[in-house]
């Protein structure tokens, strides 16, 4: 597809495109911003290089999209002027929350998840530190059609706390808030239910709504049976036709559509890495 707006180069078959010709420090006129949302919804993620922007100006294009997430729902440090900007900074001396299973879909976990998110690379290393995104509806259409009439239909829990139990990150569970925070938290919160193939609200179509950080398990399914199938779409996803991986530049802006992808950042860095990073809220998923 081509626009008027923007140039946009298509980085893999499944998704990802570089946008180029559009100034974000500038005001968007509304065919602009339609142009920038049509290639949103057409390769699931888009980022634009070399963006000198404020953090106002942040806020102010991500709310294009739609209202940013309520600063308390995440637990990330926040811009002390703009509270809707997670600060995500990490070196060697400060990893980020390391996790066994990092391929997620942003808050999943709750009965609202978010529908996308805007990425400003602040600060890059010389190495490393790449983005991974998973199209979900290209990995749904790829299934065989009878695996596709078996995955419709069903219904998976999502828990926001499996990637932090005691065995994936003990040290929450010895901090300074006490070894019953977690825990105590956890004891107040139901999982949400979703679709596991989930139909997108804009487009209609259909993509597979499961990822191994949060999917704990799938309703009316005894536990053999969900963890087999949950274990090969896990896997399943993990394939490289359905993906694009995005190495940074300072400067770069990138947003996902959060509703039918995947991501997985990669921590294999040990120089300074500076994000800011906005959600958008989200509806409730439908099959």
């Amino acid at each position: 597809m081509s626009y008027e707006s923007f140039d946009l180069h298509e980085m893999s078959p499944a998704c990802g495109g570089i946008i180029e010709g559009i100034d974000l420090s500038k005001d968007l006129t509304n065919r602009q911003f339609d142009e920038i949302h049509e290639a949103l919804l057409e390769r699931t993620v888009i980022v634009f290089r070399d963006q000198d922007i404020t953090p106002d100006q942040q806020v102010a294009f991500a709310r294009r999209f739609g209202e940013p997430q309520p600063s308390a729902v995440s637990g990330f440090e926040k811009s002390k002027d703009n509270p809707e900007i997670d600060i995500l900074e990490y070196d060697a001396s400060n990893p980020p929350h390391v996790t066994r299973d990092l391929w997620h879909t942003d808050f999943v976990g709750t009965e609202r998840p978010t529908m996308g998110t805007v990425l400003y690379a602040k600060d890059i290393p010389p190495q490393g530190g790449d983005t991974v995104w998973v199209n979900m509806v290209a990995a749904y259409e790829a299934l065989s059609d009878r695996m596709r009439a078996h995955v419709d239909g069903l219904w998976a829990y999502h828990d926001s706390y499996q990637p932090y139990s005691e065995f994936v990150r003990p040290e929450m569970y010895t901090a300074d808030k006490g070894t019953d925070y977690i825990r105590d938290k956890r004891a107040q919160y139901v999982p949400a239910l979703h679709p596991v193939v989930r139909v997108h609200p804009v487009t209609g179509k259909k993509g597979l709504f499961v990822n191994e950080s949060m999917t704990s398990f799938i309703k009316d399914m005894d536990r053999r049976e969900s963890d087999f199938l949950l274990r090969y779409l896990f896997d399943y996803l993990r394939t490289p036709e359905f993906n694009y991986r995005h190495k940074w530049q300072t400067n770069d802006l990138a947003v996902w559509d959060n509703r039918l992808s995947l991501h997985y950042a990669l921590f294999d860095y040990t120089d300074h890495r500076l994000m800011h990073r906005i959600v958008i809220q989200g509806d409730v998923p439908h099959e």
